[in-house]
């Protein structure tokens, strides 16, 4: 079982929901139990709400989940050349990257922009 979805998504929370609940029932539907799903369902809204708070508006981001057997990557990505227009708040704040961290089973940051790889084991 492979699972790969992306989505580019405006600067709206409306469609971060929209997106948790696609992934989760995705995750659902291919046996993932539920503990997993609202952990990753938690860590989308965290890294999410980051972007939406950090970047001008009008920048779109990634989103990129790709699930198999044993794991769920989660990438949150600025695609094009926007990187300037870009606050890196999970490492500025710190609040999201606990929570994150708490979550999942590995966590990389990019330096350069709201570049973000979470791993969470199912």
């Amino acid at each position: 079982m492979d699972l790969r979805l992306t989505v580019d998504l405006p600067r709206d929370l409306d469609r971060m929901s929209t997106l948790r609940h696609v992934l989760d029932g995705a995750l659902a539907g291919l046996g993932v139990a539920e503990q997993p799903r609202a952990d990753i369902g938690l860590i989308i809204s965290e890294t999410w709400a980051n972007v939406i708070t950090h970047v001008r508006v009008g920048v779109a981001f990634q989103v990129r989940a790709t699930v198999n057997e044993a794991q769920c990557v989660i990438e949150v990505t600025n695609p094009g050349d926007q990187a300037s227009d870009v606050v890196n708040a999970l490492t500025s704040s710190g609040h999201s990257l606990r929570v994150v961290s708490t979550l999942a089973d590995s966590v990389d940051v990019d330096r350069d922009g709201l570049l973000v790889k979470v791993t969470k084991k199912l």
